[in-house]
């Protein structure tokens, strides 16, 4: 066992690749960003590492331009990519006795994210024969009053394919069935 005093923590002679990983930080990440943008560019840059994306109308702006009516800065809701964003609106829409419908294939996170909110999973699915369309059928049998959501994924994951405008509709209008 060693006597006398302990020696002193000192980390002023930490290695070359230490200090240079403390310099990066998100506000320098985002200014390297922000000079290597194109000056000719006319496009609205939304600097989103601003910390409050609402105080930027300009995402609604965006968002509203191939549609038929415009999207207010209150219908815009923006997270840190797409697993937090089913994060946040599977657990918005929790609620004791409710349901979720899933497409089968379908991405992961959908599942363990519901069942973790204690939502009841049904799985509809996708017909490979009809370029992965949904089931139109199996989702009218599975749908209620109970059910809270219906996820469609477009573009597909995992199949990759992409539904028509047509199909769409075609699943907005199914009716669900009160039990």
């Amino acid at each position: 066992m060693a006597t006398g005093p302990s020696p002193k923590w000192d980390i002023s002679h930490a290695n070359g690749e230490g200090k240079t990983a403390s310099l990066i930080t998100v506000r320098s990440v985002l200014e390297k960003i922000m000079k290597n943008l194109n000056e000719s560019d006319t496009r609205p840059v939304v600097p989103l590492g601003h910390g409050d994306p609402s105080a930027f109308p300009s995402i609604a702006e965006h968002l509203s331009r191939d549609l038929p009516y415009k999207l207010s800065p209150d219908d815009v809701y923006l997270t840190a990519g797409a697993n937090h964003a089913i994060e946040v609106l599977v657990t918005a829409l929790a609620r004791p006795g409710a349901n979720i419908l899933l497409p089968r294939p379908g991405y992961p996170l959908y599942e363990s994210r519901a069942s973790f909110s204690q939502l009841e999973v049904r799985h509809f699915d996708l017909l490979p024969e009809k370029g992965w369309e949904v089931d139109l059928d199996s989702v009218e049998a599975l749908a209620n009053d109970r059910t809270v959501a219906m996820v469609v994924i477009n573009p597909g994951n995992p199949c990759g394919n992409v539904l028509t405008l047509e199909h769409m509709k075609k699943v907005g209008e199914i009716h669900f069935q009160d039990n």
